[in-house]
């Protein structure tokens, strides 16, 4: 048995209504084929070798419980379907069928917990691997592409399929948390987040009321920039104020929220991967499972001008301590006072550059549909749910609302300002030639940003 993490309690706090239809997916597309034989042999190794694949749960007085199966009980799901003689059209149709019916197939109680499907056609094949999300996270699926590439070479060589060598298991990793959950170090934590769960923050201006938020009525709005722009947000814009690509997304997602609510406090609730160093001698650096840190963050957009609110918002975000991941721990394992559930209507969450991990000299991202990775009637957690990837060397941001909340026009509207707010601050930025200090960049701690510019100003006259 495995304790839960903080991440999975609240999976089954939230009592989705179909919760063994909540996966993440890839689908793969290989051009010269694959070997059916070597998927299934590479698929096999994966699961013998990552303990969370095995993960089954079960309900024992109201209670949820964790459980590995072991290896020999473990035998990967994988089926081929043969596509050939299809045109695009039917092939397309005929994909999204299956890969829906793979998606929804997914059992709790019984595994497994990853189910992959072949489908071979005369342009190649197409591989698709849906894993219930209880058990993987964006980095887990780093590793398991990684693994599953050097894993396919072996196969291809018949030899051993041998992975790297692993690093600790999730559960001694829960185990861990569980005992970090009563340290001194963050029980500290505690008054940062009760405040931040009081803050009064903008309501969003919906078009219309809801009762409840239902998968099936979402839909999505994309905006992307430029190869060019997109350089620039990555490389350039952070040299005058020493920023991360978060505080420049937050500083254009601040402003477009402030001139849309007429408000300055903007609520977001944020996700990082979780795997801070907050344990030591505890190495999860190859270890699959979900370690996800969901908290809020409240944006004090007040200030007017650029300069004012990147420094305003990198401060913000540097003042979060572990970078999140205490705020789950004490609500959920803790159980601390005043960490009762703050949950702001916006999420973000920048997932970083994908092209390059889900393409290797045999493989690529395919262009098919991957099918509903969430039952449609389960709930949609937020009125607007904002996720920004790089692909194909641009930045795109995705932007998820709710039909019944948000007329589509009201919503292009915004990622409109959102995008003429980033290009406003990449601008501003890469045209600065100073670099400008925040307290963040020194170790004195509690420095404000005032006091920082008094000790500039006195270093300055000094100097004359």
């Amino acid at each position: 048995e495995v304790i839960l993490t903080p991440i999975q309690r609240w999976f089954f706090e939230k009592n989705f209504a179909n919760k063994h239809h909540w996966n993440q997916s890839v689908m793969l597309h290989a051009a010269k084929g694959f070997d059916p034989e070597r998927v299934e042999k590479t698929l096999q190794a994966l699961v013998d070798h990552h303990d969370a694949l095995r993960m089954v749960y079960r309900e024992e007085n109201g209670d949820i419980v964790q459980a590995y199966k072991p290896i020999s009980e473990s035998k990967v799901s994988f089926e081929i379907v043969d596509l050939y003689g299809s045109d695009e059209d039917m092939l397309k149709n005929q994909i999204k069928i299956l890969a829906d019916r793979l998606q929804s197939s997914l059992d709790l109680q019984n595994g497994p917990l990853l189910k992959a499907e072949q489908y071979r056609t005369e342009a190649g094949d197409h591989l698709l691997i849906a894993v219930h999300h209880l058990v993987v996270d964006g980095v887990s699926w780093r590793i398991l592409l990684e693994d599953f590439a050097s894993g396919y070479v072996q196969a291809e060589k018949e030899e051993n399929i041998v992975f790297p060598q692993k690093t600790n298991s999730f559960k001694d990793w829960a185990e861990e948390l569980a005992a970090f959950s009563q340290s001194a170090h963050l029980l500290q934590q505690a008054a940062y987040w009760s405040q931040i769960d009081a803050e009064q923050v903008s309501p969003l201006p919906k078009d219309y009321e809801t009762e409840q938020r239902i998968v099936k009525h979402t839909s999505s709005v994309l905006c992307e920039l430029t190869e060019e722009d997109t350089k620039h947000l990555l490389t350039d814009v952070h040299q005058p104020y020493g920023t991360e690509i978060n505080d420049i997304l937050l500083s254009a997602l601040g402003l477009t929220m402030k001139e849309w609510t007429d408000g300055a406090k903007i609520g977001i609730n944020l996700e990082g991967h979780g795997r801070e160093d907050i344990i030591p001698n505890v190495n999860i650096s190859r270890t699959v499972g979900w370690f996800t840190a969901q908290y809020p963050v409240v944006l004090d957009m007040s200030e007017a001008d650029a300069s004012a609110v990147i420094k305003s918002v990198k401060e913000n975000l540097r003042r979060i301590p572990d970078k999140g991941v205490g705020y789950g721990i004490l609500r959920y394992v803790t159980e601390a006072e005043g960490t009762k559930g703050f949950t702001p209507e916006i999420s973000f969450n920048y997932l970083g550059q994908f092209d390059s991990e889900v393409k290797t000299d045999f493989f690529e991202p395919s262009a098919f549909d991957m099918g509903r990775q969430v039952s449609e009637e389960s709930e949609a957690l937020y009125a607007l749910s904002f996720s920004g990837m790089i692909r194909n060397g641009r930045f795109v941001l995705s932007c998820s609302y709710n039909e019944k909340e948000f007329e589509r026009a009201t919503v292009e509207e915004q990622m409109e300002r959102f995008k003429e707010n980033l290009l406003m601050l990449i601008r501003h930025c890469t045209e600065k030639e100073d670099k400008e200090f925040t307290p963040s960049d020194f170790s004195a701690e509690d420095l404000g940003m005032d006091e920082m510019g008094d000790i500039f100003d006195m270093l300055e006259e000094n100097l004359k």
